[in-house]
């Protein structure tokens, strides 16, 4: 989504010794949106991912594919969204869950977002989820965690050929969080416009029609 900014007219007069503006510490900034932007965590989560899928379908073109929305049950208690979208390369995949403010979504209108902060909402239930990105061929897996300064950290683990759909999966572990998701996930897809999911739980899926 473009963000309207106004022209900057600043004029000025003389030899001035300037500074660049500067970052403070990430991982207390991680901190920060993971534990005070979101009251309601869950949501939070599935909103931000399913948005974010929703604008990688949009931009490649596949918003008649649904995207997967895995809710976590007793016997397999983990989130997931799998979309159906452009893929990202592994710099992409760095840059965007190792950092804030970074966003490939600022020269359209036709997405939903723009502020490069959705990628870190995971963080506010875990210190670290998975990240699988199918892109032109390849498919690679990453751990994303926080290190022993709580600093964002992505690693590869593995690089395999990928004959599939290009895409993104993005899962985290939520054990004993199976009744919050599926009422949340209500929450937000009851009232959804984006790709339509398609979620394991039959009985949600119902709730949602209705």
């Amino acid at each position: 989504m473009k963000l309207y900014t106004e022209d900057q007219n600043v004029a000025v007069h003389g030899d001035f010794e300037t500074s660049d503006f500067a970052i403070g510490d990430i991982a207390f900034i991680v901190d920060m949106f993971a534990d005070k932007v979101y009251s309601h965590k869950e949501r939070a989560i599935i909103r931000e991912l399913s948005c974010n899928a929703h604008d990688s379908h949009v931009m490649a073109g596949t918003t008649d594919i649904p995207s997967e929305v895995h809710l976590p049950t007793q016997l397999e208690p983990y989130f997931s969204i799998r979309d159906y979208g452009t893929g990202l390369t592994d710099d992409e995949v760095r840059n965007i869950f190792a950092g804030i403010g970074i966003s490939t979504k600022r020269d359209s209108n036709e997405v939903i977002g723009c502020f490069g902060i959705g990628s870190l909402s995971p963080y506010s239930m875990t210190d670290s989820f998975t990240v699988e990105s199918y892109i032109d061929g390849t498919c690679r897996t990453y751990t994303c965690y926080r290190d022993e300064d709580r600093k964002p950290v992505v690693a590869l683990l593995t690089e395999t050929g990928w004959g599939g759909e290009n895409g993104l999966k993005v899962s985290l572990s939520v054990e004993d969080k199976w009744y919050e998701f599926s009422e949340e996930a209500q929450n937000v897809f009851r009232f959804w416009e984006g790709t339509v999911p398609e979620i394991n739980d039959k009985s949600v899926m119902e709730a949602i029609e209705e």
